[in-house]
């Protein structure tokens, strides 16, 4: 077990390895007797289940005589998706969890100013208009290159790379070894992984950028954003990521890369899990997305398993007391963490060589973390930003340049960032 200190966003230090929409109405369906029905929509990954999220709810359940907690995955294409058509119905969920865009923030009801809402990891980071919306379990990180020490020795890859043209240059000796350098995929994936390689480059020397975008004084087409995208559009073309990554799942890419084949991944720290229960398995390392300048980059990172309230519920104060069990009880908290490897001050759990790795990693950076995805607070993106982005970047695999999706990206940021 490894142990440390927490400083939100900005500087984490050595962390402890621990355990737009539409309103509407709430119709709830309360079984017979009066007992309330908290409905929960959740984020479902191969290791967040709908059975792990009811064994993590069950202590809650045992000790509130009178409570149902109904656990719901997304019918459409993720969170905010499946929320956008359930308040369109007029029947959203009691708490969210797993949605962050700051969009969703004006649905939400506002946490109370309560110790265990401030000591929710990003809690201040988060805040809006002097409200905390979201309390999240803990911290993740979501710039990391997971890769086969296997094929690295093959290939003849010595060392891992430091800078971006390092790593070109051995994903195409990758390539030549008979491995498919970069596993990329479809899905969601694309322009998630695409953020975690590029928002460390971006946010190193501006840390506030999505802000500043908002502002008009930055755009995609004058940024590293638009030099990283000029360098996976090389990826493409030389063949170091699949062709038909628009196709492959999620599930797949996990497949491939412990079957093996693929040599190298960029994901989050959740991908220990997967990698630890694949059979047979890789012996797989861990380096940060590399830079152009070979300097340390920070991790790009983001609250683990944030929770918010709608204000449409029905049951608020339960579905409150409900987010303030699963982000303050300890064993909840535990259970939440260890499962993804996620980081939390004052939590400790087993934790495996490779998640001990990551932790390293953060320490070497000095706790250094920026923005992923939709970003927190004020430095937030518009709602739908990590979908278009997605869009944009999967729409390289078919002819799509750098330059044009740069100018794409600028476009759509000036049209639905927030008056």
């Amino acid at each position: 077990m490894v142990s440390g200190s927490r400083r939100h966003l900005v500087k984490l230090g050595a962390i402890a390895i621990s355990a737009a929409l539409l309103t509407g109405c709430s119709t709830g369906s309360d079984s017979a007797g009066g007992d309330k029905n908290i409905r929960m929509l959740v984020n479902i990954t191969p290791v967040l289940t709908k059975q792990f999220y009811k064994d993590l709810v069950a202590g809650y359940v045992a000790s509130h005589p009178g409570v149902k907690v109904t656990i719901e995955a997304p019918t459409g294409r993720g969170i905010e998706d499946t929320l956008k058509q359930q308040l369109a119905a007029g029947s959203p969920p009691d708490i969210l969890a797993g949605g962050q865009n700051t969009a969703l923030a004006g649905q939400m009801e506002p946490l109370p100013d309560e110790q265990w809402v401030k000591d929710a990891p990003f809690a201040e980071a988060s805040e809006l208009d002097g409200k905390v919306w979201m309390a999240g379990t803990g911290v993740q990180l979501q710039s990391l290159v997971f890769y086969n020490k296997a094929a690295f020795a093959k290939a003849g890859v010595t060392g891992t790379p430091k800078t971006v043209d390092e790593f070109t240059a051995a994903l195409r000796k990758l390539k030549g070894a008979g491995y498919t350098p970069l596993q990329t995929g479809g899905e969601w994936t694309t322009g998630a992984q695409a953020l975690m390689m590029a928002n460390p480059n971006v946010m190193n020397t501006e840390p506030q950028w999505y802000a500043k975008r908002n502002k008009g004084s930055v755009t995609f087409a004058g940024s590293n954003y638009a030099k990283y995208l000029g360098v996976y559009q090389s990826w493409i073309k030389d063949g170091l990521v699949p062709k038909d990554a628009n196709g492959i799942k999620y599930q797949d890419m996990i497949n491939n890369f412990t079957a093996g084949k693929s040599a190298t991944m960029v994901m989050g720290n959740w991908l220990v899990a997967s990698l630890a229960e694949a059979k047979p398995g890789i012996d797989a390392g861990v380096f940060p997305v590399p830079t152009f300048d070979g300097s340390t980059p920070p991790q790009a990172a983001n609250p683990a398993m944030p929770y918010s309230v709608l204000k449409s519920s029905r049951h608020a104060d339960a579905a409150i007391d409900l987010v303030k069990y699963l982000v303050s009880d300890k064993k909840a908290i535990t259970k939440a963490l260890s499962v993804e490897g996620n980081f939390r001050t004052g939590y400790s759990y087993e934790a495996s060589p490779l998640t001990k790795d990551i932790v390293k990693l953060l320490d070497e950076a000095g706790g250094k973390t920026v923005a992923i995805g939709p970003g927190l607070g004020d430095n937030s993106s518009p709602a739908g930003f990590p979908a278009e982005f997605n869009t944009q970047v999967q729409s390289m695999y078919l002819g799509t340049t750098a330059d044009q999706v740069a100018g794409a990206m600028d476009k759509w940021w000036a049209a639905n960032a927030p008056k």
